[in-house]
């Protein structure tokens, strides 16, 4: 039987790796890692790997389910395409009629490309409610930058860099098909590294200077950074001058953030801040590589993807060579968060201002950020500020993927309506009333430009999709007919060729190619005369934001759960407790029932240092559990010495396996979302106080 190659990117995380599928007889037989792709260069991970196993798994959803009997059952019935469409259209418009189509939210995971998709039919619905974790994952480092600079700080130049500052950031876990090979790269021309984790990772023990901060306290380290640079002259006065507005505003302000001092609250050496600090400055070009996650999960997110934007901007670092670049999708408006599709931006006004949050949050409306799921909850359970009635969800496993699981959970069950879409069943489908197959990556065409710096990739079909499977948005071109919805698209190729029409190529003809780049622009702000903010400069003191009731200047807020804002509790919680490190075998709670992946990390781990397990009478490979103010999980005791003996690290998405796991073995069982950046909605849940409790024998 003859053996197809087909080159397309892989979607199980945001790394978009390049893949070589061999197709024979209808069916994906072999992955191999595409040496050509220009990021990845034949990487491969072990999600990535794991392809025909999900694709083919025996309890892959493939037909429609309807839940029958009651709505707090687990009990489904297998339905057609017709009539699982017709129902859910039904209740939609019914909710419209109403409760106004602000009633209705769609809701998506992070790496299923689908925010163009949904925006569209929402903003046709009359919805301007698109629900998206950003505010946990990489929503608050496009605002803060964004309001700085006019630019997200996504793109770091490391392959021609002399300096890399990894700010919470682990991309051999979580980006590394995006960002691994330059790294490498950089660090084989011999630039220094610099790493800021409260744990050991491999980049951390091989970094030229690892700070092992205090969780929680990143800005006030950033701030201290900043005054040792300006302290010692070592800014770029060139670029501070012509390009900055509010220098001496800074200036005077991070005077109070002198290593000595900060030493004491970020429990890194006053010597090691000054040294990384200075070995930053003096580099150039350097660059700063801020995690998606590590940066964007605090009460003061905004404040810190500020300060590290400032530490860019006053080295001189924005936009050249070995910096922090400005890359535009070649997609431009029609880019997967582009202004093209954004439901708000197509709306009437009125309808438009309706969106969940852009009351509390008005940065949302600067860049085109998704409702935060936080912003919704009050919507659903109070009607606050207005009722919410369905909910439709994409690839998304909210029970489990969101902090305070007890809370969610009970929020869902609130609802009138939940439709779920996703390929196995999870604790979030199990409360759903109607359940729709997607079909996998490899079974549909698309593009993406996500995060993929100046490129676009295209997304070829390997395989016709497991019967009776659909590719998203065949789901929702179906579910536009059903509502009556005619100006939405009519084909999965209108979709794309719209999409691509910026680029002047069709989807047939991108295929071909498979990939397209536009030239890197360095120095854009010499083109245009101007930075693409408010004051035409780098808003080192933002003065337009206290119109917003913003901190012109990045604010350092103590968590509120710790050692500091509550000594109490913490004589009763007396570890830290930081959650969310990437296992590279999974991306958040997928795919934890396939074996090859499961074999490599079955249960999930504790790190904790031996010095506290032996105080606290506890060995190696224990079951303990975990215990916060708000409930208590199951954990492994896994020995870890590469953290500071008061901190302990949790991973995130486990629940399967066990009978209700998303209850036992779900770290967001014991996390908080509350209190919320107060600009960005992101959530607290890198710095919360717990306790181990040994198990009855």
């Amino acid at each position: 039987m003859a053996t197809t190659k087909v080159k397309t990117i892989c979607f199980e995380c945001h790394s978009r790796c390049g893949l070589v599928l061999e197709v024979e007889g209808g069916r994906v037989t072999a992955v191999h890692g595409d040496k050509d792709h220009p990021h990845s260069h034949g990487y491969s991970c072990p999600k990535g790997r794991a392809c025909m196993e999900i694709i083919y798994h025996p309890d892959r959803i493939t037909t429609p389910l309807i839940k029958v009997g009651d709505r707090r059952g687990s009990r489904f019935e297998k339905a057609s395409w017709d009539d699982a469409l017709g129902l859910i259209a039904e209740r939609l418009l019914a909710s419209r009629e109403q409760w106004g189509a602000e009633s209705v939210v769609f809701g998506a995971g992070t790496t299923r490309g689908m925010a163009p998709y949904i925006n569209r039919f929402l903003a046709l619905f009359g919805s301007p409610n698109f629900m998206a974790p950003s505010n946990m994952s990489g929503g608050p480092l496009a605002l803060g930058s964004a309001t700085t600079t006019g630019f997200g700080l996504v793109d770091p130049d490391y392959a021609n860099t002399r300096c890399m500052l990894l700010w919470a950031h682990n991309p051999e876990n979580s980006w590394p098909g995006l960002y691994l090979y330059d790294i490498n790269q950089g660090l084989k021309n011999g630039a220094t590294l610099i790493v800021v984790d409260p744990r050991g990772t491999r980049f951390a023990k091989k970094a030229d200077h690892w700070l092992r901060l205090r969780p929680g306290t990143d800005v006030a380290l950033v701030l201290s950074f900043i005054h040792v640079i300006i302290e010692n002259d070592l800014y770029d006065k060139a670029f501070v001058e012509q390009w900055t507005s509010g220098f001496d505003r800074l200036r005077k302000y991070v005077a109070d953030f002198a290593p000595e001092k900060v030493e004491a609250v970020t429990w890194v050496p006053a010597g090691q801040i000054k040294t990384a600090a200075t070995v930053f400055a003096t580099a150039r070009p350097a660059v700063v590589g801020p995690g998606m996650g590590g940066v964007c999960q605090a009460n003061d997110a905004f404040d810190l993807t500020r300060g590290l934007t400032i530490l860019a901007a006053i080295t001189g670092n924005l936009e050249v060579p070995g910096g922090n670049l400005n890359c535009t999708p070649p997609t431009r408006r029609r880019s997967c968060y582009g202004s093209d599709y954004d439901a708000p931006r197509n709306l009437p006004p009125d309808q438009a201002a309706k969106k969940l949050g852009a009351d509390i949050y008005p940065l949302f409306g600067l860049v085109p950020i998704p409702c935060p799921p936080q912003a919704v909850w009050p919507a659903i359970t109070e009607g606050k500020p207005y009722p919410v009635k369905a909910l439709g969800l994409f690839a998304n496993n909210s029970v489990c993927a969101y902090p305070h699981s007890a809370k969610v959970r009970s929020v869902l069950q609130h609802l009138d309506f939940l439709f779920s879409v996703d390929y196995f069943h999870t604790p979030t489908t199990e409360l759903a009333d109607v359940i729709l197959p997607p079909a996998h990556w490899s079974e549909r065409d698309d593009v993406e430009d996500l995060l993929m710096k100046n490129h676009l990739f295209c997304q070829p079909k390997a395989v016709e999709p497991v019967p009776e499977c659909r590719d998203e948005k065949e789901i929702l071109i179906g579910l536009a007919q059903k509502m009556g919805l005619t100006e939405y698209w009519k084909s999965v190729t209108e979709i794309l060729d719209y999409r691509l029409e910026p680029v002047g190529m069709t989807f047939s003809e991108f295929k071909k190619i498979g990939v397209f780049a536009n030239p890197v622009e360095y120095r854009r702000y010499e083109k245009m005369g101007r930075f693409r903010t408010p004051s035409g400069k780098v808003e080192l003191y933002a003065e337009y934001l206290t119109g917003l009731g913003i901190a012109p200047l990045p604010v350092f807020r103590e968590p509120d759960e710790g050692p500091v804002s509550q000594p109490e509790l913490y004589e009763e919680y007396p570890l830290i407790l930081t959650t969310g490190g990437r296992n590279i075998v999974y991306y958040h709670s997928s795919h934890r029932n396939i074996p090859s992946l499961r074999k490599k990390a079955p249960d999930p781990e504790l790190q904790i240092h031996p010095d506290t397990a032996a105080d606290l009478g506890v060995s190696e490979g224990e079951w303990v559990f975990l215990a916060t103010p708000r409930a208590k999980v199951e954990i492994k005791i896994r020995f870890f010495e590469e953290i500071d003996p008061r901190v302990v690290h949790a991973p995130h998405g486990f629940w399967y396996g066990v009978e209700e796991g998303w209850r036992r073995l779900n770290i967001n069982m014991v996390t908080n979302d509350e209190p919320l950046c107060p600009v960005t909605a992101s959530v607290p849940i890198k710095a919360l106080l717990c306790r181990v409790e040994k198990m009855a024998p």
